[in-house]
């Protein structure tokens, strides 16, 4: 499995909830430099003039990927020790 990288930085795109539309816009960031691949991203989440924002990184290590995703700070925190517990357990 490889990763697809794009040269798209930012993309925004809308969805509705309901009757509530929600604009949803991505932001390619680095990703931490660990396993054989690696992929990461910002989402934010408009709506209502209210936004929040979500990390999601992903790291393979040999056949294992390892998907992370919350807040910025605490997927920094723990990716390291998810990767490394992903290859302790494959």
């Amino acid at each position: 499995m490889r990763f697809h990288t794009t040269t798209v930085l930012r993309l925004s795109t809308q969805v509705l909830v309901g009757s509530t539309p929600i604009t949803v816009t991505t932001q390619k960031v680095p990703a931490p430099q660990m396993g054989d691949e690696r992929w990461s991203q910002l989402l934010t989440f408009t709506a209502g003039g209210r936004s929040s924002v979500v990390k999601e990184t992903a790291v393979r290590t040999g056949t294992v990927v390892v998907v992370l995703s919350g807040s910025s700070a605490l997927v920094d925190a723990h990716a390291e020790k998810a990767v490394a517990k992903a290859r302790v357990n494959h």
